[in-house]
């Protein structure tokens, strides 16, 4: 145990409290950046494609620039910077930017022996994700949150509701997850006792860097490929082959222009899901993803294209398309819970077995053999048992009559917010899939 106080930042083992001051001197320059200036690569052997991707403007504020550096990410210190590192516009361009890489620098040799093309961005994105991480519950900046806790001589002094807030334990877990980020065996000790002090479960061990292209598959099956013909455009072979637009575009770096694909492209097709929907103008991705049964953070799962935050569902640019997956791609998951085989046995669009079409059990059943998870209603006409591999999204569409997310969360205290819903599934523990009516009265 620490011998005397520290400010949680550097409890936490940060190099970085905040922007250099003289980066909060003057006034913000957001002309955008490049990742690799033509002196960087002078002597390197990028072939010219990847070079003039590596060399196009980022359009982001100047200092996003700096996030691809490993230490650690405490509050900016300055609402106005923050908001313009965070900015949507920033985040697609990163993501675009990812992506173009991937398609053009695929093949290019290693800007050093072991470290690939690909880790310039996504250095920058796992530093930007760190940087502009929010609470769910109050929208505020996780690193500004934590940062204003004050002094502690070790975690262990820490507040529970501080160690087991939302932000504390989500930034640890996006650290661990990265392997360009600051997290040590350090960190690795603190997570641990988040999780053995918050009971939650999640890994701890430090990940090795990818030295791979995670985005084009490895292989595509021939029974995976379509030739375009004249006329074909993202959304048309979308829906012609029951897949997401939005993936599609993402995992063939060879398609430049969504709307007017050229005839003869040989595209690797995504896994097909059961349903699509067409998104128009002003959607919204949140409303989306409640009428179609499942939260707004399984929409970014299943199209890969949607940036995090789902703001870019319509007029992106480049755009994708407008054709997304609200079902999970390549299958749905299988109940092997409480009561009978269900597929169509509901009474309505939203019933299932023993619903009244809108998510709500016609009467209530016993609670099964094992662990019902805590706070979880008793007046329940159906239980569903959590799976270790199956996140929230998939286990309430489970079949052509799904569940909203909002219902379930309601009858499910313990799994709190959508976004927390994956995190605080207990694998073995059964849920309230379909609760009675009034059981929140």
């Amino acid at each position: 145990m620490l011998a005397t106080t520290f400010p949680l930042a550097l409890l936490l083992g940060t190099t970085h409290a905040g922007p250099l001051s003289s980066l909060n001197a003057v006034r913000r320059q957001t002309s955008g950046f490049s990742l690799a200036p033509d002196w960087k690569l002078e002597a390197s052997n990028i072939d010219s494609t990847c070079k003039q991707v590596l060399q196009q403007t980022i359009s982001c504020d100047d200092y996003v620039a700096e996030l691809g550096k490993r230490e650690y990410r405490s509050s900016l210190e300055d609402t106005v910077l923050t908001d313009s590192v965070c900015a949507a516009t920033c985040n697609r361009s990163l993501t675009t930017s990812k992506r173009r890489i991937s398609g053009a620098c695929g093949k290019t040799p290693d800007l050093t022996p072991g470290v690939p093309v690909a880790t310039l961005i996504e250095s920058i994105i796992s530093g930007w994700e760190e940087t502009c991480l929010k609470d769910t519950e109050s929208g505020g900046y996780c690193n500004d949150i934590i940062d204003s806790w004050g002094e502690f001589k070790s975690i262990e002094e820490m507040p529970k509701n501080q160690v087991c807030s939302y932000c504390f334990g989500a930034k640890l877990r996006m650290m661990q997850k990265s392997p360009y980020s600051a997290y040590d065996e350090l960190f690795a000790e603190m997570l641990s006792y988040v999780n053995k002090r918050c009971n939650v479960k999640s890994p701890t061990e430090p990940i090795n860097p990818n030295t791979g292209n995670d985005t084009m598959p490895e292989t595509c099956d021939s029974s995976s490929i379509y030739i375009t013909k004249t006329g074909d455009t993202c959304d048309t072979v979308a829906l012609a082959k029951s897949v997401s637009a939005a993936t599609l575009y993402y995992i063939n770096p060879d398609l430049r222009d969504c709307s007017s694909i050229e005839a003869g492209v040989k595209l690797c097709l995504p896994k097909p899901c059961k349903t699509l929907y067409t998104a128009k103008e002003n959607d919204d991705c949140v409303i989306v993803a409640i009428n179609a049964g499942t939260s707004h953070m399984s929409l970014v799962d299943w199209n890969l294209s949607l940036d995090s935050q789902c703001t870019n569902i319509w007029g992106d640019s480049p755009s994708w398309g407008t054709v997304i997956c609200v079902t999970p791609p390549g299958g749905e998951f299988e109940d092997k819970g409480a009561g009978t085989k269900r597929p169509n046995s509901g009474s309505g669009n939203l019933g299932g077995e023993g619903g009244s079409g809108d998510g709500y059990a016609k009467g209530v059943v016993a609670a099964p053999k094992g662990n019902v998870a805590k706070d979880t209603t008793k007046l329940c006409g159906e239980y569903i048992q959590a799976n270790s591999s199956v996140g929230c999204a998939s286990m309430l569409i489970s079949t052509t009559n799904a569940v909203p997310i909002d219902l379930f969360l309601k009858a499910n205290p313990s799994l709190k917010t959508a976004a927390e819903c994956d995190s605080n599934l207990v694998a073995g523990t059964w849920y309230c899939l379909r609760p009675a009516r009034g059981f929140d009265d």
